[in-house]
């Protein structure tokens, strides 16, 4: 928002066409907000490559003039930074003005007008992309499905309902919810690998620990079911059984403190799916996503059989289409951007549940099956 920009919202009676890339969400949403429902003003569609061009083009009567080169419509591009433009002047119907309106003409494809709704579910993923280096452009309208998940109500929610949606816990104890994952936390942080954890910690971060095993563990005060009870899963229950070291291996892959990366995650989704080569059955969704929700319960939620249906609903999409294959893309990536997640962690009594707050989603959408 400098000067110019200012300049430029003074007359917006006199645009003909503004068009403003959103690529890597690095423009201020404060500019979009202002431009929204303004005639002739236009983000740019997504795209592969960046969009570049700066060209400042005006018309008064028969004259022309325009600016091209390599400024950027922000404080650096027209003040601080060094830039190279070339200012041309002359008659509209001059050859070169010609070439530039053509120019134009091949942008127009790429025209999407600036909506109130657009501006917000820009302001809310640009201001999660702050925390990034390099975010990933924003979901815009056209992509139609994606801009209704980045909109659905878990990816709009605020950090007030998400704590008072929380806390209800419906169907279980909230107090005893935390410090389930709390006693779990402690077991990740005292060694450097999942495979030098017992036996029975295997068995309870993975949700398929036995009462007789519990008992013999110290482990039956909580109950190791929730957030997803594996129980059911048997091969997966069974490489568990074993200490698998290449699904150790897997989970290891998943950092414990830090952003996790889009990247991190597919290395551990091909790394737990090849864990059970040979085998008779391939666990997925629901046992890979319990695993990950243990270890960071403040990236991922396990997704299983009485959440799915909330979670879907919540984040605009069929529950048969959701996939370990498509868990970050459906999941991740929407409720990244919500003020729920993006909310600085809190000093008071919610700073733990801050700290789990992605798994504590099964608190909220856990429905008896």
């Amino acid at each position: 928002m400098t000067e110019v920009a200012e300049a430029l919202l003074a007359r917006k009676d006199r645009i003909d066409t503004v068009l403003i890339g959103l690529d890597f969400s690095a423009t201020d949403p404060d500019l979009i907000d202002r431009l929204a429902g303004v005639r002739g003003a236009f983000v740019a569609k997504n795209r592969p490559g960046c969009f570049h061009p700066k060209i400042y083009y005006f018309t008064t009567g028969m004259k022309a003039e325009a600016i091209v080169g390599s400024a950027n419509f922000t404080g650096g591009g027209l003040s601080a930074n060094l830039e190279a433009s070339v200012y041309v002047k002359g008659s509209l119907d001059d050859p070169f003005f010609v070439q530039i309106r053509d120019h134009f003409e091949t942008y127009k494809s790429l025209h999407l007008p600036i909506t109130k709704s657009l501006a917000d579910s820009y302001r809310r993923q640009a201001e999660a992309a702050r925390s990034n280096p390099r975010p990933r452009n924003p979901t815009l309208p056209d992509e139609t499905k994606s801009f209704e998940r980045f909109n659905a109500a878990l990816s709009t929610m605020s950090w007030a309902t998400f704590v008072e949606e929380a806390r209800a816990d419906r169907h279980h104890d909230f107090t005893k919810r935390m410090k389930l994952l709390r006693i779990i936390q402690q077991m990740f942080v005292k060694t450097a690998s999942f495979a030098d954890l017992t036996i029975a910690e295997w068995k309870g971060i993975a949700g398929v620990v036995g009462e007789v095993e519990a008992v013999a563990a110290g482990l039956d005060h909580l109950d190791w079911g929730w957030f997803g009870s594996m129980g059911g899963a048997g091969t997966f229950a069974q490489l568990i059984g074993e200490q698998n070291t290449e699904l150790a291996a897997a989970l290891d892959m998943i950092p414990r403190r830090g952003d996790v990366t889009e990247d991190q995650f597919n290395d551990y989704v091909g790394a737990f799916t090849a864990s059970f080569a040979g085998r008779a059955r391939i666990a997925r969704l629901a046992p890979a996503t319990r695993l990950l929700a243990m270890k960071r319960p403040d990236v991922f939620v396990c997704v299983n059989g009485e959440n799915r249906t909330g979670i879907a609903a919540a984040l605009a999409f069929a529950p048969s289409t959701l996939k370990l294959d498509n868990y970050w893309e459906r999941v991740i990536e929407p409720i990244r951007q919500a003020p729920w997640y993006t909310t600085p962690r809190p000093t008071n009594r919610n700073r733990e549940l801050w700290d789990a707050r992605v798994a504590m989603l099964d608190a909220i959408y856990y429905e008896p099956s």
